[in-house]
Parts: structure tokens; C-alpha cells; sequence
């Protein structure tokens, strides 16, 4: 009996520490089961966010997609595809030596080099002879004829629009801190480099603000266009500091005039596949244009304007 008692004593004991045990378990684990659920809450809460702010608007991602679409500039859009499947429609009928050049297109789109690049490079001595004819026989300045050509290709990229708001940017930036350099008598070189800062901090801002004002083609321009346009705000500023105000800004918004005319030249479809089938002509097309160009000995147009009272005189 007395062996009886002994045992239920130790199985009694026993089943209280058995109790207790999971007891003290149960109150350990509750709490660390709630800390877990908190942390991952707070974790998928704060990716969420995260993930919120490194994702464009579905509208932003439309227009991105449609502006490099349209943009000839891109290597990826769907101006690449649609110069490919022209090719693709028109294939060379007879390949021989006098069309080398053209076989030579195709091979090497097909091997994986763009298209609009290679349009964009056909099409470009036709642009500068373009503004060579303008400048030459029309009577614009600008520039040069390097400057509106290049800006031309920026312009196509970043948008007309676009680009003459980062431009007038860099130049309301530029005039000023050019005038505050002056003050402190620096060589050329340092001068020139804090120059660039201040346009840095011009461009950054017009960046910082191209969501607000919904310019989604400087949300995705790319770093080449904008230094195209830090190069014209250069130009501006010597011809500011080598002529009168009024000149300097006549030179440039000639300059852009040109560039905004030679750039709806690179983005006429018709044109652009015209270059792809008759590469060769569109060639020799060009040579032929600068060497009537050159042969033009007469008054430019705007002489006409210029002297017309003395003309009206005689």
C-alpha cells in the first residue's frame, strides 16, 4: 500500500512539472510567435513601400514606352523593329556589285546592329548639307554647321519641346554664375569647371522636376543629348561675350531653328526607309546638293530683305 501511495506521490510531481513546463513554454513562445509576425509585417510593409516608390505609375510607364517607341534614338523601341520589318518586306532582288553597299546594310542588321543607327548615319551628311544651303544661300548664321546637326539628334531624342526647356535652363543658370565668376578673376580652366557645376546643378534640377511637370521624355533622356545641349549653351555664352546680347541670342535661336528643321528631316519615315533601300543614292544625293550649293554666287535671301531699301533705290 505504502508502495502504492509512494507512486501516485511521484507520478502527482511529475505531471505538475509536466504542466508547468508547457505552461512556461506556451508563454515564451506566444510572445516570440508575436514578435516574429510583427517583424514580418513590418518587413512586407516597408517593401511594399519600397517597391511602391521604385515603381512608376502605370501611366508614366505608358508614356516612357510610347516615347521610345517614337524616338529613332533608341536601339530597342519600336522604331528598330519596324525599320526590320521593312527589310524583311522589300528583300534585295538581285545582289550583285552595284548594290554591295546595301548587302552589306542587311548583313549586318542581321547580325545584330541597329537599324536606326545605321539610318540616323546615312541621313546625317544629308542633314549638315541641309544647313549648309540654309546658312549658305537663305543667309541663317547659327552656330556653325556641326552644332545644329548634332543638336538636331538631341533634339529627336529628348523632344523639341523638352529640350529647349532644359536648354533655356542651362542658359538662365549659366548667365548669371558666368557674371559672378567674373568678380573673382580665376584662369579660364578653374572658371570653365565651376561653370559646368553651376549647369550641373541646372540640369539636375530640371531632372528633379520633370516628374511634377510631366515631362516623361527628360525622365528617361539619356546622358549624350544633355551634353549636346550643355555644348550649345557654351557657344551662346562666347558669342554673348564676343558680340552684342541681341546677336548672341539671334545665333541661337537660329542655331535651334535649324536643328528643330534638320531634326523633322531624320524623323521622316519615308526618308528613313528611303535610306535603307538606296543607301547609294542617298549618298551621292548629298555630294550633289553641296556641289550645287557651291556653285550658288547670287545674294542670299535674307541680303534681299537686308539691302532691299538700297536695292529700291537704284
Amino acid at each position: 500500500m505504502k508502495k502504492l501511495t509512494k507512486i501516485f506521490t511521484i507520478l502527482a510531481v511529475l505531471l505538475g512539472l509536466l504542466t508547468q513546463s508547457k505552461t512556461a513554454l506556451a508563454q515564451t513562445t506566444i510572445p516570440l510567435l508575436e514578435e516574429r509576425l510583427v517583424i514580418e509585417a513590418t518587413d512586407s510593409a516597408e517593401a511594399t513601400r519600397e517597391a511602391t516608390l521604385a515603381s512608376p505609375s502605370a501611366e508614366t510607364v505608358q508614356k516612357i514606352k510610347e516615347k521610345k517607341d517614337q524616338d529613332i534614338t533608341e536601339t530597342e523601341g519600336e522604331q528598330k523593329s519596324k525599320l526590320v520589318r521593312y527589310l524583311e518586306e522589300n528583300p534585295l532582288q538581285n545582289p550583285n556589285f552595284t548594290n554591295l553597299f546595301q548587302q552589306a546594310i542587311r548583313n549586318a542588321i542581321k547580325e545584330g546592329v541597329p537599324p536606326n543607327v545605321i539610318v540616323l548615319v546615312l541621313l546625317f551628311p544629308l542633314v549638315s548639307s541641309f544647313i549648309a544651303a540654309s546658312r549658305h544661300i537663305v543667309g541663317l548664321r547659327g552656330f556653325g554647321i556641326y552644332v545644329p546637326a548634332v543638336l538636331s539628334v538631341a533634339l529627336v531624342s529628348t523632344g523639341v519641346i523638352e529640350g529647349i526647356v532644359m536648354f533655356l535652363a542651362i542658359v538662365a543658370v549659366a548667365i548669371p554664375a558666368k557674371r559672378i565668376l567674373r568678380r573673382f578673376k580665376l584662369p579660364y580652366l578653374p572658371r570653365t569647371a565651376i561653370l559646368l557645376w553651376f549647369v550641373s546643378l541646372a540640369i539636375m534640377a530640371v531632372l528633379l522636376l520633370a516628374p511634377l511637370l510631366n515631362l516623361v521624355t527628360l525622365m528617361t533622356v539619356n546622358i549624350f543629348p544633355i551634353m549636346i545641349l550643355v555644348l550649345l549653351a557654351e557657344n551662346f555664352l562666347d558669342a554673348q561675350a564676343r558680340t552684342k546680347p541681341a546677336d548672341a541670342i539671334a545665333l541661337t535661336i537660329e542655331t535651334l531653328g535649324l536643328a528643330v528643321l534638320s531634326g523633322l528631316i531624320l524623323q521622316w519615315e519615308e526618308l528613313q526607309k528611303f535610306a535603307l533601300l538606296q543607301p547609294e543614292l542617298l549618298i551621292i544625293l548629298a555630294v550633289v546638293i553641296n556641289l550645287v550649293v557651291g556653285k550658288f554666287v547670287g545674294l542670299r535671301f535674307s541680303e534681299y530683305f537686308r539691302f532691299r531699301s538700297l536695292m529700291e533705290e537704284e
